[in-house]
């Protein structure tokens, strides 16, 4: 894996965003952390809920081992395709499975367990898909939720604090990133 391409890729998608090419990211200093738990977790299986433009997986994807893999899960295809288009310009494209899907209805039909889960969805369907997220987590995977400080994920916020399966920490950087161990 080639991590200087991977940034040379990254850098140029937060020049895009930032000079009006608007695409939600989680941008370059949540991108740091996410690359770091990473580099912690050292998964061999990741899922990522909502691809965007592929930023977020190009950060997971740097962190990666020899042998991991990552599946990303977006409903739109046309972000997909460019997502696609990114994991290959980046050289990554053998480690990235892309799927057009609705996250929750993917959650229904991929039995995998998974190392870690990246969550990047619309925000409604957090605690909807919570459940299904944990039940996808192998023992001591780390599920990782993107914007977590946003009003409307209180319950959630909540839900993982106090989740019997879960040890979980909020970090109030930005709009803030949430990371909940699975109790083994």
């Amino acid at each position: 894996m080639n991590v200087k391409r991977i940034n040379s890729v990254l850098r140029e998608i937060e020049r895009r965003v930032s000079s009006g090419g608007y695409f939600p990211i989680i941008g370059p200093v949540k991108g740091e952390l996410l690359y770091v738990f990473t580099l912690l977790a050292q998964p061999l299986r990741v899922l990522e809920l909502g691809t965007g433009i592929g930023y977020s997986g190009l950060q997971i994807a740097r962190a990666l081992k020899p042998g991991a893999r990552i599946v990303t899960v977006d409903e739109d295809k046309e972000n997909a395709d460019e997502a696609q288009a990114n994991f290959r310009r980046a050289g990554v494209e053998e480690l990235v499975t892309v799927i057009v899907d609705e996250a929750g209805r993917h959650l229904q039909i991929d039995n995998s367990l998974y190392d870690m889960i990246f969550m990047d969805i619309e925000k409604s369907r957090y605690l909807d898909l919570l459940e299904d997220c944990i039940s996808r987590l192998r023992p001591n995977g780390i599920l990782v939720a993107d914007n977590v400080l946003w009003p409307e994920l209180r319950r959630f916020r909540q839900t993982i604090m106090t989740h019997p399966q879960l040890t979980s920490s909020i970090i109030r950087i930005e709009d803030g990133v949430s990371l909940s161990v699975k109790k083994a």
